[in-house]
């Protein structure tokens, strides 16, 4: 079936006519259609790259504020990714076409009614031979066997004959006086909103090539992309094929020194790599000074010193091996040395991106931290699945802790406080540093400290939080005194940061040597010894926070009666703030715990009344519940009667 055959009135044959003026108007509404949230798209992040309520939670100090400008400088251009500039290019094509679509629309004077004057093109005080004349000329213009090309010639002769008629014919004049038409009043006129040149041969190849195009290459292109990226990455926006680097690098003793290399070897931190004669030298340079401090620390069996030796092995025997750009970075950081200009942008990117890491990590060892589901996975044929526990998990964190505050793992806390991290030195002598913990509580700052920097260590104490764990053992039944190991028991944990202010939101995370903007978050746990049965993370601007773990005892813990749980709040950016609390209850069997039902009132009343359905099905049924038909009183009185003569 062709385009003449597909566009043809049913059983008559007549071409229906491909109207350009329509064609016009449905692509203009449509190229709006499109236009419309594309500026939008477009045009929102010139107003919203900046997260003014989060940078309003930046804490006062230098560090944090320089952190501050250097991220609204970044995020200010962010925006202008490749995605955009084809945006961009795209609207403004789409621009172009609405422009022209526009100059297309009919004018005024085209839009007018059917005016046979101008058919014919003479005046309106034109005589019947200035009538004759002129529709002679156009006739032999207009005829169809001249114009076989055009697929409306026929049309237009059409049209002329008629305004030829409408002024020659006084009845058709009058018609087309009253109706618009000399044909009188016109039935719906149908047509197709598509543009009259598909009607020409020669244009159509073109078209079905475009259309084949757009549908068979184009969109499924599109789609395919789309779906790449979908189940690629996890919440924390890393890629899930690091799973594997996981399941082998993450056990149940994982020590803090293992952290970097498991690292080091995701997707993520692999794809670093050394791009010029610059970076290397000052990777070199960077080694050397990382190796010494390593030593001072007296750090025993250094990862990167280790892989030094192997590195002069393998030139030996003629084989390559490459240290990691990204572990040279990391521990550059950890031990606070200045890094080279020509790898500040890489670092950034290595120190933003191992938290979300760690983050990472910590959600898939939750699952291995319950020895059923491993047992379980191991039934199911995966041997490899091992128990990883809560102090994995802790590994994990205080390295993400070190990692935001710019600290090795021996490092005394106290030194994320901006004075104790260089200037002291220079005034304690012989002197002992404060504990971090008792400073924070108590304020005491040691005599030897210079008074002009009291002050600014008091403030610097105030963004560090003052956590506040509290719990809570219930039931949803308010009515319940004693509890049983089938009841459903909420255990509910409270965390208040105490030191910030009523109807204040609380401040963003402090470090005064991780380069980014973070919310504080808690990772709160729930534990049986090594096991972790609940874990959630917690953030956010508000004071006071909850997590509830709601629970039967006897589906995680059999028959047992007396419970001894963990609750284990970690930070992931504060170092020696974590919190643990144990919580013991003693709960019941059932056979041991009477309880009466006891029923509302209002519910006894309604257990009286006859739902509705009862009553449709059995309508002669009273209130009661009683059926008042006259045929059981019938029956009664029948065996009664039987009755009777047997005992005369």
């Amino acid at each position: 079936m062709g385009f003449k055959e597909a566009f043809t009135r049913q059983g008559e044959g007549e071409n229906l006519l491909f109207d350009d003026d329509a064609f016009n108007y449905f692509a203009l509404s449509l190229l709006s259609i499109f236009i419309m949230p594309l500026a939008f798209i477009i045009i929102k992040p010139w107003f919203t790259y900046e997260d003014k309520r989060k940078f309003q939670r930046v804490p006062k100090s230098k560090n944090d504020q320089d952190n501050l400008q250097i991220i609204k400088k970044e995020l200010k251009y962010k925006w202008l990714t490749k995605g955009y500039i084809f945006k961009v290019i795209v609207l403004l094509f789409l621009l172009i076409l609405l422009k022209y679509t526009i100059n297309q629309l009919p004018q005024q004077n085209k839009i007018k009614g059917f005016d046979p004057y101008e058919i014919l093109e003479i005046s309106v005080t034109a005589t019947e031979p200035e009538i004759r004349k002129a529709f002679r000329k156009k006739s032999v213009d207009l005829h169809p066997d001249k114009n076989p090309d055009d697929p409306q010639a026929n049309q237009k002769f059409i049209l002329l004959t008629k305004a030829y008629e409408c002024l020659t014919d006084k009845d058709k004049k009058d018609l087309c006086l009253k109706f618009g038409n000399p044909d009188g009043q016109q039935s719906l006129s149908v047509g197709i909103a598509m543009p009259s040149f598909l009607l020409k041969k020669e244009n159509r190849a073109l078209f079905l090539a475009l259309i084949f195009l757009i549908l068979i290459v184009v969109i499924p292109i599109i789609v395919l992309n789309e779906l790449k990226s979908i189940g690629k990455y996890d919440d924390n926006g890393i890629q899930l094929q690091n799973i594997q680097i996981y399941e082998r690098g993450l056990e149940e003793n994982l020590i803090f020194r293992k952290c970097p290399l498991v690292l080091c070897a995701t997707q993520e931190l692999q794809k670093q790599k050394v791009s010029s004669r610059e970076e290397e030298s000052d990777l070199n340079k960077l080694v050397k000074i990382i190796i010494e401090e390593a030593e001072n620390k007296k750090i025993s069996n250094f990862e990167l010193a280790e892989m030094l030796e192997q590195n002069k092995k393998s030139k030996q025997n003629k084989r390559k091996f490459i240290v990691s750009k990204s572990i040279v970075l990391l521990y550059a950081h950890l031990f606070g040395k200045q890094i080279p200009q020509s790898l500040f942008s890489s670092y950034r990117y290595v120190i933003y991106t191992i938290p979300k890491i760690l983050h990472s990590m910590v959600s898939f060892s939750q699952p291995f931290s319950m020895k059923q589901y491993v047992e379980q996975l191991r039934r199911m044929g995966k041997r490899q699945a091992r128990f990883i526990g809560i102090r994995c998990i802790s590994t994990l964190l205080n390295f993400s802790q070190c990692i935001i505050q710019g600290l090795y793992e021996t490092d005394n806390h106290i030194r994320q406080i901006g004075f104790f991290y260089d200037e002291y030195q220079k005034y304690i002598k012989k002197s002992k540093l404060p504990e971090f913990q008792e400073l924070l509580q108590k304020k005491n700052i040691p005599n030897w400290v210079p008074e002009e920097y009291k002050e600014q260590i008091l403030s610097e104490i105030e963004m560090f939080p003052r956590l506040k764990v509290e719990h809570s053992i219930t039931v949803d039944d308010d009515t319940i005194d004693e509890f049983t190991i089938e009841d459903l028991i909420l255990l509910k944990i409270t965390l208040t940061r105490e030191n910030t202010p009523e109807g204040q939101d609380n401040t963003v995370c402090h470090s005064n040597r991780f380069t980014y903007i973070r919310d504080e978050t808690w990772h709160v746990f729930i534990c049986v010894d090594e096991e972790v049965f609940y874990y959630q993370k917690v953030s956010g601007p508000k004071k006071q926070q909850f997590v509830e773990f709601k629970f039967i005892p006897r589906q995680i813990f059999d028959l047992q009666n007396v419970f001894d749980l963990t609750v284990v709040v970690k930070s992931d950016c504060y170092r020696g703030l974590d919190q643990e609390i144990v919580v013991k209850f003693n709960l019941k069997r059932p056979a041991d715990v009477k309880r009466t039902v006891e029923y509302h009132q209002e519910d006894q009343e309604l257990d009286k009344e006859i739902p509705y359905i009862q009553q449709v099905l059995n309508p002669f049924s009273n209130q009661n519940g009683q059926e008042d038909t006259d045929s059981e009183k019938e029956e009664e009185e029948e065996q009664t009667e039987t009755k009777k003569p047997k005992e005369d």
